[in-house]
């Protein structure tokens, strides 16, 4: 395995096809990009009884109109917490799996929150031993550990270091490593996934010449759409028509 040609390819969802009926990281915006061709990026979380469930921010506030955290309940908790649109479970990510079962790219970011810890990627990787073996999973992260382990077990997907010019809350020398790409030297990650806001980049424009894949993050107007298509290998996207 290890092939990252689909994701050079084929344009990823930014948390599904989402839109005013379908919430972002539900079942039905990931249905909605497997119907309309593209891959998909989605965010996990862990769950407190072992499970992963898939949901961008860990408070449950903006995306079910419920002040909790989501790394503290349980699967069966998750009935409990509707997505403001849709109405639908959020779902986990063996529910995703089940659904996708290995016929479109999957980009899982994995949420690392606070000081790393290796159950977030054990599980991902527990549970992907069941998952067709295809060239269709990569895995990324803002945080470089969770690459490093990643590399450290053998696996057998693609793994990516996720960068912006700008992290909230961290120092300036955080900053600094990811600005000039050397967190890079941390994670040993085999692709970069740029923030759009910040290209063109020197280093991210030396790491492409050195052969490093490079996705770019979110593709959401036309502007954006050229700049990308002029800076990297392929775009995670949303809100904007990328078949022109």
């Amino acid at each position: 395995m290890k092939s990252f040609n689909h994701f050079m390819t084929i344009p990823l969802a930014h948390r599904g096809l989402h839109n005013q009926q379908l919430d972002e990281n539900s079942l039905g915006a990931f249905k909605a990009a497997i119907e309309h061709g593209y891959g998909i990026e989605l965010d996990v979380h862990p769950l407190k009884d072992g499970g992963l469930v898939v949901v961008h921010d860990t408070n449950l506030k903006r995306v079910t109109g419920v002040d909790v955290n989501v790394e503290t309940l349980s699967e069966e908790d998750l009935k409990k917490y509707p997505l403001l649109l849709s109405k639908e479970k959020i779902p986990t990510l063996k529910e995703v799996f089940d659904l996708v079962a290995g016929k479109f790219p999957i980009l899982v970011e994995l949420k690392v929150e606070g000081k790393f810890n290796p159950e977030l990627p054990s599980r991902v990787l527990k549970l992907l031993e069941n998952y067709p073996k295809t060239d269709n999973i990569a895995i990324q992260s803002f945080n470089p550990y969770a690459m490093k382990y990643l590399k450290e077990k053998d696996a057998p997907y693609p793994l990516g270091q996720l960068v912006s010019n700008k992290l909230d809350g961290q120092s300036k020398f955080v900053c600094w490593l990811f600005r000039t790409l050397n967190v890079l030297k941390i994670s040993r990650a085999e692709f970069i996934a740029f923030d759009i806001k910040y290209l063109p980049s020197r280093p991210v424009k030396r790491y492409r010449r050195k052969g490093y894949p490079i996705l770019t993050w979110t593709i959401d107007d036309e502007e954006k759409l050229l700049r990308a298509r002029k800076y990297a290998d392929n775009i995670i996207f949303e809100t904007v028509n990328i078949d022109k």
